[in-house]
């Protein structure tokens, strides 16, 4: 990784370098010899029986297991051979560009997957595999595949307008297929999660290490953590070390990781729809994450190079979809960027995007701490840096030899909380939605499409980023739907639908100063009310004058104070509210209506010791029952006898 940014010369291709030279500056002839026939601006390449027609500007470069030739799909070349297990990599290399490695593979069937997030094509085909990268010009490597009487992955709708179509003599691979069980694997077992937690030094380099030199190095070195390049489309380097079986080993041995996903850019200009973009590529990293052992919980870092402070705004908004859809995955987010640039807008705008759980910031300045100017003290303070404070280190331990980035890490990954409390509404049509707020604080509905179906995919309602607690959801007589919640500054926020069935595009901020989150109800005339408790201890109500109007408030209910938690209400057959909240001492107070829509004048205190789960509903006979979680860990209930009558006191259920 770079700390400066790097150049276009990433996907500048020419080299300047002839195929012959450049066969001879590996000095490794590989596992059969390629032989060149130019014809034109092209040139033929002959391997394991397979002729290649490629650009006659790009080297062919031989490799073997032994080998120390550097793999890298950052200039135009193919590569012919088993990539080296100890690879001679510059730590800095990173994008792609059009390019080929080569290898020999056992007999296989015919067939050929497609990555598009990771701009890469995997063929195999009867005693080769393929592995092919592109840029911007996706038809010459699938020419190029065609050119060998090799399959051509099918045409998703994604790459529809970039595909070219394959000779009528070779018919589309499957859409499921072996080539595809390599770029979709399934996942490994999981590494323990103190394998993502270290304090003090580590390294990263371009590709993994041999397990021979990570063990050299963790009886020699200094290091205890070592990044590695999960995938990404701009990862330069192969990777023939990386695989379930050498992390496990690694983590066995004492090693700790950062995982890092190495995606589009914006110092590249890549990032052109930075929402949808974010999403693809943070459900890619999980994908390659699972496969390597790394399960939920894990950090997965994603790496922003330095960019030009007009592509801010497209960084940031990547950045923050990334975190939201590992969260949604269940990974935790991470992020590397310059100190100058991703990492000095991180720390601006932390109000403003969803935010990774750690970061990682590249400012080579010689000192192994995570001390940064650019990171406000208070911020990311809890164990969430690391710092790589020098690059492009040739450093020796037990005889072996690398090119390293250093690092200093403070990190401790926090288990995930369990999910958030979710609000159920079951709606008039008998359906069941689902509310909650997850960990990037934004509210979420995961819903039947008809009854007694399946849930759908999570829609994502909000994207402020700013709630907390649970959500509380009505439907409207009309059966449009609202959800209230709490924000992360104690105010209170409604989104609603403007039509039943329809999107969730009206929101708006009622005010308020609460803890704890809202409780709502349709009253019999369709208007809403909600409730919540202030941060004075006392509670308040917002109301509407007439249904899908306006709210006014909020007004205060009590005088007394002496309230924590989130209130619960009630609306009995009668058409009268009561409203429940638990006080700082485990009682449970009761404020609720004489007649319907008139004044909370009534109140009493129900006594018990609770800790929480307090619910209530009405039953047939307009009376109303309590339930509640005792400080003991037991289930309590409290009921009337009589509508409007006096509680009976609490019972073990």
């Amino acid at each position: 990784m770079r700390v400066a940014g790097f150049g276009l010369t990433l996907i500048a291709a020419a080299l300047g370098l002839s195929s012959q030279a450049a066969s001879a500056a590996t000095g490794l002839p590989g596992t059969g010899q390629a032989t060149m026939a130019p014809s034109g601006s092209l040139k033929t390449v002959t391997y394991l029986g397979y002729a290649f027609s490629v650009p006659a500007s790009w080297p062919v470069i031989h490799t073997a297991r032994t080998s120390t030739t550097c793999v890298r799909f950052d200039r135009h070349a193919i590569y012919l051979g088993d990539p080296g297990q100890n690879q001679a990599c510059p730590s800095s290399l990173l994008g792609t560009t059009e390019a080929m490695l080569v290898q020999p593979a056992r007999g296989q069937a015919a067939s050929a997957a497609e990555d598009v997030t990771a701009r890469r094509i995997t063929v195999l085909s009867p005693g080769i595999e393929v592995t092919a990268t592109y840029d911007t010009n996706r038809a010459l490597v699938t020419q190029i595949l065609a050119s060998a009487s090799l399959p051509l992955p099918a045409t998703s709708p994604s790459t529809a307008a970039a595909a070219t179509a394959a000779p009528a003599s070779i018919a589309p691979g499957p859409s499921v297929n072996a080539a595809q069980a390599l770029l979709t694997p399934t996942a490994a077992a999981a590494v323990p999660a103190s394998a993502t937690s270290y304090a003090g030094e580590g390294f990263d380099a371009c590709t993994a290490p041999s397990s021979a030199y990570m063990s050299a190095w963790k009886s020699a070195s200094p290091y205890g953590a070592v990044g590695v390049y999960i995938g990404g489309a701009d990862r330069a380097c192969a990777q023939p070390n990386l695989t379930a079986s050498w992390v496990s080993q690694q983590a066995a041995l004492g090693w700790h990781f950062l995982p890092t996903y190495v995606g589009v850019q914006a110092a590249l200009g890549q990032i052109t729809s930075p929402a949808s973009q974010g999403v693809a590529a943070a459900q890619d990293a999980v994908t390659q994450a699972a496969a390597l052992g790394f399960g939920p919980g894990t950090p997965i870092y994603y790496d922003m190079e330095a960019y030009p402070s007009t592509q801010a705004s497209n960084a940031l908004g990547f950045l923050s979809a990334w975190t939201t859809q590992l969260h949604v995955d269940g990974y935790r987010s991470a992020v590397y960027s310059s100190s100058s640039s991703g990492i000095t807008d991180l720390a601006r705008n932390l109000l403003r995007y969803a935010m990774p759980d750690l970061i990682w910031d590249a400012l080579w300045n010689g000192d192994a701490s995570t001390a940064d100017p650019a990171i406000p003290s208070t911020d990311w303070a809890s164990h969430q840096r690391a710092h790589q404070y020098n690059g492009g280190v040739n450093a020796a331990y037990g005889g072996d030899t690398l090119n390293i980035d250093q690092d200093y890490l403070d990190i401790a990954v926090s288990p995930l909380p369990a999910d958030p409390a979710q609000r159920t509404l079951v709606t008039r049509g008998g359906t069941v939605g689902d509310f909650v707020i997850r960990g990037d604080h934004n509210l979420y509905a995961y819903d039947q499409a008809s009854f007694g179906g399946s849930f759908q995919s999570p829609q994502k309602l909000t994207t402020a980023g700013n709630l907390t607690g649970t959500p509380a959801a009505v439907q409207a007589p009309g059966g449009a739907i609202s959800v209230y919640a709490r924000t992360t500054g104690g105010s209170v926020t409604v989104t609603g639908q403007s039509s039943p069935g329809g999107s969730f595009s009206n929101s708006a901020n009622l005010g308020g100063s609460i803890t704890g989150s809202p409780a709502a109800i349709i009253t019999q005339n369709g208007t809403v009310a909600l409730y919540a408790t202030g941060t004075n201890g006392q509670l308040y109500t917002w109301t509407q004058a007439s249904p899908g109007g306006s709210f006014t408030g909020p007004a205060r209910l009590t005088v007394n104070g002496g309230l924590t938690g989130s209130p619960v209400a009630v609306l009995n057959g009668s058409g009268v509210i009561s409203v429940f909240d638990r006080t700082g001492g485990g009682a449970i107070r009761a404020k609720w209506q004489s007649t319907p829509g008139g004044s909370f004048s009534n109140s009493a205190n129900l006594g018990g010791s609770i800790a929480g789960g307090l619910a209530a509903l009405d039953a047939h006979n307009d009376t109303v029952t309590l339930y509640a979680t005792g400080t003991d860990g037991r289930q309590y209930a409290d009921r009337q006898s009589i509508p409007g009558g006096a509680y009976l006191g609490w019972a073990v259920i």
